[in-house]
């Protein structure tokens, strides 16, 4: 799909200009579409297979998986999700304030929260907070969306992030053997390998809100439904930092740095992002600087394997 985004939001208003290119071109943004349809159909594509599997007579063998797609708190996170993906596509089109988009995902977030409240999954941390997890589960979501917005701006910065973490999601699930966000967590890890592909530098398509707000919450999503909400939120911790560094300017700063004529990227303001501390402190293309926030949520990953190799009840 992502081919056919590109070349039908040239000519529309959904463009950007790449600050980070001498040239400043025009390329076409929103290209999270993509990736949210991509994982939808996944998602589809998951659940068709498995009541195939268990109708063929395999019923004993993937019974578990069939519970799964057919819990209400499936259904309930993809329609959290879902609602996160409307609220970036919104943002993307009419430039929502900051406000509206806490306010928004956190309703679309409500009845998970309710569902596992119901189901009784409400420990964090060991700590079983019973009737609020009614406000922790929509609140993780939210946090994590907006977290994951707001660490972008570069070729390839977010879906690489993305990557990384919903892949360390998936080993952590394996080797705790809690396999129920998988069903969200490989159709994201798909969309987001393929929209990389474009997106990578030189990128012909930026991803949008409507991505990066949509792989924070799917990421939740998963971490809550698969009782990882510890580990899950240890993979968030460059987001959270780079949040607490756009709260110093009130979210108004932006990432971007100034163009040297060897290509590097310099800052020289107020440090209100983490891109800006990279480019003060190191010589830094943009190319270099994405690669390191990838080294740094790997080594991240790593850690979170690590501690779930430990099997600590971290919930």
């Amino acid at each position: 799909m992502v081919p056919w985004l590109i070349r039908n939001l040239k000519n529309t208003s959904a463009v950007g200009r790449d600050l980070n290119k001498p040239d400043r071109p025009r390329i076409p943004e929103m290209g999270g579409l993509a990736v949210v349809i991509g994982f939808y159909v996944g998602v589809t594509a998951l659940t068709i297979s498995v009541y195939l599997l268990v109708n063929g007579g395999n019923g004993n063998l993937f019974s578990s998986w069939q519970r799964v797609i057919s819990s209400p708190i499936f259904v309930l996170s993809l329609l959290a999700v879902l609602g996160v993906a409307v609220v970036g596509i919104m943002d993307d089109l009419f430039n929502l304030r900051q406000r509206v988009k806490a306010v928004l995902p956190f309703l679309f977030a409500l009845p998970l929260g309710s569902a596992m409240v119901s189901l009784g999954n409400t420990s964090l941390l060991g700590v079983n907070l019973g009737v609020w997890m009614l406000l922790a589960a929509p609140f993780g979501i939210t946090a994590a969306a907006n977290a994951s917005n707001m660490l972008e701006g570069f070729n390839g910065l977010g879906a690489g992030l993305g990557i990384i973490a919903t892949t360390t999601m998936i080993i952590v699930s394996f080797i705790l053997n809690a396999t129920e966000g998988l069903f969200l967590l490989f159709p994201l890890l798909g969309a987001l390998i393929a929209f990389l592909w474009f997106n990578r530098y030189p990128a012909r398509i930026f991803p949008g809100d409507s991505m990066t707000l949509f792989v924070g919450a799917t990421i939740a999503c998963a971490a809550i439904i698969s009782n990882l909400k510890t580990l899950g939120a240890i993979l968030f911790i460059p987001m959270i930092i780079e949040f607490f560094l756009k709260a110093r300017g009130h979210f108004t700063g932006e990432n971007y740095g100034r163009i040297q004529k060897d290509g590097t990227l310099a800052y020289s303001g107020r440090i209100e992002s983490m891109a800006h501390l990279v480019m003060r402190k190191m010589r830094v293309t943009e190319k270099r600087l994405v690669y390191t926030f990838w080294v740094v949520e790997i080594a991240i990953s790593v850690f979170v394997i690590l501690l779930a190799t430990l099997y600590l009840p971290l919930g």
